[in-house]
């Protein structure tokens, strides 16, 4: 991965998370679903779908980038490494899939445990603020879902989620 974040760039992922990390408890019979959910989440513990039409693209637009094999959080202070720099997460940015969402509606689970545990492998990468129209073209020529998931700021606050209501996790 690169690491050459900079302040006030955009955070964006592609993809959605959590699926993978749901599969894996159903494995492990830590979590029961119904058969039809059970194989769409082994599925993307098993088969997670790579972003690799986005390399030539991150080459040239990209600051900084890494794959989430470690979890979001994670690997997101892996790619900041040691820069002084510190991130602005907003929860409800972060994309799950229907299935994820419906399953956290339906059983008043959180989303927060969900989203950083790994083996998802999207790709999480920063951008310039200016670089943001051309980001959009590019996922939907590519036809790769990316969503602006957060920001990069200043060394001197911490790194911090926000929830849906603005409130810090």
């Amino acid at each position: 991965y690169r690491n050459k974040a900079k302040l006030n760039d955009d955070i964006y992922l592609t993809g959605n998370i959590g699926d993978s990390f749901l599969g894996l408890q159903i494995l492990k019979n830590k979590i029961k679903v119904n058969k039809k959910l059970s194989n769409f989440f082994i599925k993307k513990y098993y088969y997670p779908e790579l972003q690799t039409k986005l390399t030539n693209h991150l080459q040239k637009y990209a600051n900084s980038s890494i794959d989430i094999s470690d979890g979001l959080i994670n690997d997101l202070k892996k790619m900041l490494n040691k820069q002084n720099l510190s991130f602005q997460l907003f929860e409800n940015k972060i994309p799950i899939s229907k299935q994820l969402a419906s399953l956290i509606k339906s059983r008043k689970l959180q989303k927060k445990n969900f989203i950083s545990n790994g083996d998802d492998y999207q790709i999480l990468f920063t951008a310039d603020e200016k670089k943001a129209r051309i980001i959009r073209n590019i996922s939907k020529i590519e036809r790769i879902k990316i969503s602006k998931i957060g920001k990069i700021v200043s060394d001197k606050k911490s790194s911090v989620m926000f929830d849906e209501k603005g409130k810090q996790i």
